[in-house]
């Protein structure tokens, strides 16, 4: 049955993405990439190596990656992986590998950036096959999209998934994607693209970056043209394929995020398809962060088929409180409301928290006076916790 689903979701997907031109060659990303061998940058341990990625100014391209699966022998059918997306003056990290590796999968990361994972940014040693360099926010807009930087970063994290599925000891049904910052945002492009993802987890990253107040995206996209704004909200911004997506997706960020503000991260929380859950933290952290629990609970919890992930239902009680209601069987431990009464920026506004009481799977709490935005942190007996919406609703609608 659940092949069937699969196959029933594959043929859906290809229908709407048909509808409207593509900037990528679905069939090129589908394709399994040759590999070569990496005599520098080597790691005990880790296998690494360049992948084929598409051709760049007729010339050919390789990305360089690291590859580990667990020890021993695959379980049946393959380990579960994990595509690990670096963000801005990131790379190939072997210890993101690791870290997914120590929960049971197999991983792989690379350098979209067309650089060797030594060094640090932004002195790190590029190599005689890289791709394009990206160039600021969109800044190369103007050039032909198989010359741009996005371009190439959304097919080398689609082929990578292709080379995965061709690794006999992968099961090909249960690889997924994680994200962080600009790999948040080519993550929340490639789940729209490539319907072949398990599951997604998308760390600050998200769409709708033409509608940012953030100042460092912003700028970019007010020195844009109208043309060249219409263009990339047409080609690139993830928004465009993000409802295509049918993937379950945990999205993961902070509520003073820097760069991609609450709006337009609830935005594309909103617009995806498929099941979701919410992780949002009082915090103004960013940066190559994977250790939160929830990440690594989340992706087990959908490649071993268990129970539906929870859905919080937010309605007023009798007693004039509101309350969340859980689905049967996620009870929670303990909750709390986190709430603003600022009416500034959503990067300066002030989160403060209240107590929630917990009745088994209903979670109360009184909004306090003043407040303008609010959500639920919900904590279960596993001590994991995830976030209701932000409410009032803060995305904007279309």
């Amino acid at each position: 049955m659940r092949k069937f689903l699969l196959c029933i979701l594959t043929l859906s997907s290809l229908f709407v993405a048909a509808q409207s031109p593509l900037p990528w060659d679905l069939s090129r990303l589908r394709e399994t990439p040759r590999t070569y061998p990496a005599d520098s940058c080597q790691v005990t341990g880790f296998r690494s190596f360049f992948y084929e990625g598409l051709p760049y100014k007729s010339n050919p391209t390789r990305v360089f990656a690291y590859y580990k699966t667990p020890a021993g022998t695959p379980p049946p059918g393959g380990w579960p992986a994990v595509i690990c997306v670096h963000g801005g003056g990131g790379t190939a990290f072997p210890a993101w590998v690791q870290a997914w590796v120590d929960h049971g999968f197999a991983a792989i990361a690379m350098d979209l950036e067309g650089h060797l994972p030594s060094g640090s940014h932004p002195n790190r040693p590029a190599h005689a096959y890289g791709g394009p360099p990206r160039i600021t926010t969109f800044g190369d807009i103007e050039l032909a999209k198989d010359e741009q930087w996005f371009y190439h970063a959304v097919a080398d994290v689609s082929r990578a998934m292709s080379l995965l599925r061709s690794f006999p000891e992968i099961d090909p049904q249960r690889i997924g994607i994680h994200g962080i910052s600009w790999g948040g945002v080519i993550t929340s492009a490639v789940i729209g693209i490539d319907d072949r993802f398990a599951f997604a987890i998308p760390v600050y990253g998200c769409g709708y970056l033409y509608q940012t107040t953030a100042p460092g995206f912003k700028i970019h996209f007010d020195a844009m043209t109208p043309r060249q704004l219409t263009t990339y909200k047409q080609q690139w911004d993830p928004s465009v394929y993000l409802k295509n997506s049918q993937a379950p997706v945990l999205w993961v960020t902070g509520t003073n995020d820097p760069a991609f503000p609450l709006d337009i991260w609830q935005q594309s929380v909103l617009t995806g398809q498929g099941p979701r859950l919410q992780s949002l933290a009082i915090t103004s952290k960013h940066g190559h962060q994977w250790e939160q629990p929830e990440i690594f609970a989340f992706a087990r919890q959908v490649v071993k088929d268990t129970a539906a992930l929870p859905k919080f239902t937010l309605a007023a009680d009798d007693d004039g409180q509101l309350a969340i209601t859980l689905p049967p069987g996620h009870e929670a431990a303990r909750a709390v409301m986190c709430y603003t009464t600022d009416t500034t920026s959503w990067q300066r506004k002030q989160w403060l928290t209240v107590p929630a009481t917990v009745h088994g799977t209903k979670v109360k709490a009184a909004v306090p006076a003043g407040t303008t935005a609010f959500f639920f942190n919900i904590t279960g007996k596993d001590s994991l916790t995830y976030s209701s919406l932000v409410n009032p609703v803060v995305y904007r609608r279309k």
